[in-house]
């Protein structure tokens, strides 16, 4: 945890970074989602088995119903808006590693889709210089599909932070799971979102 707490004091704690504009596209192309925001960390707490740390989340994230033409016919969900979540971690006796939560403070805007949704963090490791973490959503959330609709989905996800040429690096890369909501079974989703990559100016 000395590494980890080092690392994030330096690096992570205080810094602003930016996602550039990415598209993904859901339902076999009948939904095409554009993404973008300003993320910053702050709060860097530690106790002497564990720590907690903020993400705060400028985002602006629309999508969009696809017509025949491959052109965009209508706004389908505006997810844009100011989100506050916090990572949450604690060191584990019995296995001498790190566990804990990612969640949901508080957020503004109609349409959040990550209200009352918490995720469990785990495989925690510092190598080679990168900060590696899995989260693994639970239950499930809503995404937007066809007709005006809503599907259950889980997100299973890499967070990784980074240094390069001097400037804090965060990707996160995250694979879609539709879920049955009676028996809690994840299926793989045909959905495929990109890599989002944010860095500090």
């Amino acid at each position: 945890m000395k590494d980890i707490l080092a690392f994030l004091g330096a690096n992570v704690d205080g810094k602003t970074l930016f996602t550039k504009e990415l598209v993904y596209k859901l339902e076999n192309d009948a939904l095409q989602g554009v993404y973008s925001d300003q993320i910053s960390f702050s709060n860097l707490k530690h106790s002497q088995s564990g720590f907690q740390l903020d993400m705060f989340i400028v985002s602006n994230e629309k999508i969009w119903l696809m017509g025949a033409d491959g052109q965009r016919e209508e706004l389908r969900k505006d997810f844009s808006g100011v989100s506050l979540f916090r990572f949450e971690l604690a060191k584990r006796k019995s296995t001498n590693a790190m566990t804990g939560s990612f969640r949901l403070i508080s957020a503004s805007g109609k349409n959040v889709a990550a209200e009352a949704v918490i995720s469990g963090i785990y495989d925690i490791r510092f190598e080679n210089k990168v900060l590696k973490l899995m989260e693994d959503q639970v239950l499930y959330r809503d995404q937007p599909v066809q007709g005006g609709r809503f599907k259950p989905v889980a997100f299973q996800s890499e967070h990784r932070f980074y240094c390069k040429d001097g400037k804090l690096h965060y990707e996160y890369d995250g694979k879609s799971f539709d879920v049955d909501a009676k028996t809690m079974r994840r299926i793989e989703s045909p959905d495929l979102f990109p890599p989002f990559l944010s860095v500090e100016k």
